[in-house]
């Protein structure tokens, strides 16, 4: 038998991923042709044959086509798993920087509230709380005070100028009208 030389004619150099996937097709054609005829021997011309159909300008073009199709498809699914990773590594990177982001806000407030607190709990701290409270307690006594001797002071300018425009309030007519009847009583 002859040295097959469909290899050459489907690759250009040894690393023609186009040529090499065209090979695997053709090679993958020749065991369906052999498995066709059952299994059992083929004859030397039935061989021959396969080969000089394969080796036709035609059949060469076609072997490549595919390779070629199958060389996109392969390249396609592997830059769909690379974009996949590196999508979900960006992800997993953009979480990370935005936990730390936050980790870092809320480390920078706990260590404030601690220094705050820290300068609450000494002597000083404590007295200032005092003052701080006594002082709100002493305003509130002022202005409920205020307020009291305002209500006072209001009820007696108001009691003031009834008298002077000659309303009597009801209250005061009935104190008015006892006080008449008492001394008539006597006589």
């Amino acid at each position: 038998m002859a040295y097959n030389t469909i290899y050459e004619k489907l690759t250009a150099d040894p690393n023609d991923l186009v040529g090499a996937f065209a090979y695997i097709i053709y090679k993958q054609q020749k065991v369906d042709y052999f498995k066709s005829f059952g299994g059992r021997e083929l004859r030397r011309e039935e061989v021959e044959s396969f080969h000089a159909i394969a080796a036709l300008d035609t059949s060469i073009a076609a072997y490549r086509t595919q390779g070629e199709a199958l060389a996109q498809a392969f390249l396609n699914v592997s830059l769909d798993q690379l974009v996949e990773r590196t999508e979900a590594a960006t992800r997993k990177d953009t979480l990370h920087r935005q936990i730390e982001t936050v980790n870092a806000g809320l480390v920078a407030r706990l260590d404030s509230i601690s220094i705050s607190l820290d300068a609450k709990r000494t002597l000083t701290g404590w007295m200032r709380d005092v003052a701080g409270n006594l002082l709100v307690n002493l305003v509130s006594i002022f202005v409920l005070g205020a307020l009291l001797l305002g209500y006072r002071f209001s009820g007696e300018l108001q009691q003031s100028a009834e008298k002077k425009v000659g309303v009597v309030a009801p209250g005061d007519a009935a104190r008015a009208v006892n006080t008449e009847a008492a001394p008539s009583a006597g006589n």
